[in-house]
């Protein structure tokens, strides 16, 4: 009988350690709402979204990763998303909206994922790029009204009535599941991934910045695939501007 109590004492083991990674892959939510959206740097319509948050959860820590996404650009969104989410710390809830089609069918959602943060936002692809990095573990529609702003709902200020408040709901501990109904997949979007063509590197540019930079989706893997090195001369084409730049690692 002792192999038999052995093998038992295993599973049990192993039983135990996997309900300790599934709760610790569960999201435990740290009080942070993050926004991302297109509404501006210099736009009342993020005081009213921050008043929103904070009347349904005062306590909750509101902070901006960026409120200049281009105007309605999804994919913008989607790959600025992706680019910065990561660096905080679990827990953490983003609203994120881009949102051309808000008033429409389409639906308000939450994404919960694998690694332990909350996407609220519009299901029109501006969760693409994050669902394939961090892995989703449940999607749902944004349905129970308890979770939103209390009174009416406008048909073009979702970020105020819905999606900010729910941000801040999680933000407080209300459970991912009662945010509403469970939902199969996401809205994605097709992105245009960087490929090698005819012996040159092709991508997408994601963003610029004040200080001149232009990121793009190719990446120092493609540059080797096509055996260029530290201080090669690259020959660059962006629309119908081309030149020739050294490809170096620092800005000196």
């Amino acid at each position: 009988m002792r192999p038999v109590r052995h093998i038992a004492f295993v599973l049990l083991l192993v039983v135990t350690i996997a309900s300790v990674l599934r709760a610790d892959d569960a999201f435990k939510p740290n009080g942070l709402v993050i926004l991302m959206t297109d509404y501006g740097t210099d736009s009342i319509y993020m005081g009213i979204i921050k008043g929103a948050i904070y009347s349904k959860f005062v306590d909750a820590h509101v902070d901006d990763m960026t409120n200049a996404v281009p105007p309605f650009d999804i994919t913008a969104g989607a790959y600025l998303l992706a680019e910065a989410a990561g660096e905080y710390p679990k827990g953490t809830v983003f609203v994120t909206i881009v949102d051309p089609g808000v008033g429409t069918p389409r639906k308000p959602i939450v994404m919960e994922t694998k690694n332990g943060y909350c996407f609220v936002a519009p299901d029109n692809g501006l969760l693409t790029l994050v669902a394939e990095r961090f892995g989703i573990k449940q999607i749902r529609e944004l349905t129970n009204k308890d979770y939103w702003r209390a009174g009416t709902t406008s048909t073009v200020f979702h970020g105020r009535d819905i999606f900010g408040p729910v941000g801040a709901s999680l933000a407080s501990g209300k459970t991912v599941d009662g945010a509403g109904t469970a939902l199969d997949d996401i809205v994605t979007i097709e992105l245009v991934r960087s490929k090698i063509e005819n012996g040159a590197a092709k991508g997408t540019v994601m963003r610029t910045d004040p200080y001149g930079n232009i990121v793009s989706t190719i990446t120092s893997g493609d540059l080797a695939a096509l055996d260029i090195k530290l201080g090669d001369n690259l020959d660059i084409t962006i629309g119908k501007s081309s030149w020739t730049a050294p490809y170096k690692r620092t800005y000196a």
